[in-house]
């Protein structure tokens, strides 16, 4: 059977790319850890935490608006003591307290999409369960963590999508998927785990803008060699990003080593609406890793998570993790032990020294809804 022809690329003006509507690029000469901890605690400013409620998260309601800054200011202050405390903490000790302070600025930001959070049942329940063996030393290679009944894990999930959590109680993650979506410990993960990383690198991503029809779609391309190295479909990777707003398809590349894709749906923009408000859903499905790459900008990419039982946002990804290493430093001190003299200590310490500081990083993007490239310069 022939299959049709591949459409041509709709005309438009190619506009920058990113995960959050704003963007920019901070330089520091001291500990970027600081800085960032810096520009979290403006928002403890109410003036501050009402102006960005209103222009970044779009809550329109005076009061709402209030609400906002007093609670987490709360949450930002106790987030950032279990930090501090975190820092002069052993390994075997560290992960805990560290995830009591990401705890915290994840009700943070519930808060801001949801005001009022902590008056409801969910603030108060991780959302997430996991327990050791008695018998047996923990093995990364085969541990899950536990989706439980409603909690913070399940209100931030849908605070970073705008969609409704899809995940049952006890569903399973394993811990060995976690980590393999962490780009920060890439080659730690290759040095343990045989295989690729399950992630496939956009080429050229840009959001495509026609001024005078007022709309605005996705375009990105894949390269075919790595399609080929991932023994990925199209479709069903096509299928992994689809939502019931969103939905992407193949185009006509001129290069041939690429396959180029766009938005299913050309976003008719309002007259309030920029390019990158239009595409917004289509964003949030492609549910793209970011990271630093070879250039001084950001580089991204889709993990493959067809084997998850549910999509999980970069974000959610290494809190999930963290969750884990913190329950296992609380729950089974026996086993981290066992671990520190382990070829398994080189991925977590790899974690806990690059992707918890990007966790970080990734809470600034998502209470700015900003996308901020810090550098040091030196």
């Amino acid at each position: 059977m022939a299959h049709p022809p591949i459409a041509e690329p709709r005309e438009g003006e190619i506009l920058r790319f990113g995960i959050y509507p704003n963007w920019g690029s901070e330089f520091t000469l001291g500990n970027p850890e600081t800085i960032i901890w810096s520009s979290i605690h403006h928002l403890c400013s109410r003036s501050a935490a009402e102006y960005y409620a209103r222009v970044a998260h779009g809550i329109s309601n005076k009061r709402d608006r209030r609400a906002v800054a007093e609670n987490i200011k709360l949450y930002i202050h106790q987030a950032s003591e279990f930090y501090q405390a975190a820092a002069s903490a052993k390994p075997n000790t560290a992960p805990l307290i560290y995830y009591y302070s990401f705890l915290n600025l994840a009700k943070a930001f519930c808060e801001i999409r949801k005001p009022r959070f902590h008056q409801r049942k969910e603030c108060y329940a991780h959302g997430l369960g996991w327990r050791p063996s008695r018998t047996r030393v923990v093995n990364p290679w085969s541990e899950r963590v536990t989706i439980g009944t409603r909690g913070v894990w399940h209100a931030l999930w849908e605070a970073l999508t705008g969609r409704v959590c899809p995940a049952a109680d006890g569903v399973r993650l394993p811990v060995r998927k976690l980590f393999s979506y962490c780009p920060e410990v890439s080659a730690e993960y290759l040095s343990i785990f045989s295989g690729a990383t399950p992630t496939v690198d956009l080429v050229a991503p840009g959001v495509v803008y026609n001024k005078t029809k007022r709309e605005a779609w996705l375009r990105f391309s894949l390269r075919r060699a790595d399609l080929k190295a991932h023994g990925l479909h199209v479709p069903a990777l096509l299928r992994q990003t689809k939502t019931v707003h969103s939905a992407f398809f193949e185009v006509r590349s001129v290069d041939t080593s690429l396959r180029l894709f766009e938005s299913e749906t050309a976003k008719a923009m309002g007259p309030d609406d920029d390019p990158w408000t239009a595409v917004r859903a289509d964003v949030s499905a492609l549910n793209v890793i970011s990271m630093y790459g070879d250039t001084p900008n950001l580089s991204y990419a889709i993990p493959i998570q067809g084997s998850l039982p549910i999509s999980l946002p970069q974000l959610l990804v290494s809190y999930t993790t963290l969750f884990w290493l913190g329950s296992l430093v609380r729950y089974d001190p026996h086993s981290v032990h066992r671990l520190m003299d382990s070829e398994f200590w080189v991925l977590i310490d790899g974690f806990m020294s690059q992707s918890r500081p990007w966790l970080l990083e990734l809470f600034q993007w998502a209470l700015y809804q900003r996308e901020i490239t810090l550098r040091t310069a030196r």
